[in-house]
């Protein structure tokens, strides 16, 4: 399975502000295209990545388990 790269350079972005706008204004994105970013990667790889609350998204067993991969990725570029 192919995980598109912009999906995966957002997924990144959330994960390491932990808070959707700050991500969209560091990828120059809209709040609104990082979420639906986020949401394709969900549906490729069928499974939730954060999990949103007030304190802000914070990573599932799933998206613990693709941030490692995509660090290593990240690492090999």
């Amino acid at each position: 399975m192919k995980i598109p790269s912009n999906c995966l350079e957002a997924f990144l972005e959330v994960a390491r502000t932990r808070h959707f706008t700050n991500a969209a204004r560091n990828l120059g994105l809209t709040q609104s295209a990082l979420s639906q970013r986020i949401l394709n990667l969900e549906k490729v790889l069928a499974a939730t990545l954060f999990v949103r609350d007030r304190s802000g998204p914070r990573l599932t067993p799933a998206g613990e388990k693709l941030l490692r991969h995509a660090q290593t990725l990240e690492a090999l570029e």
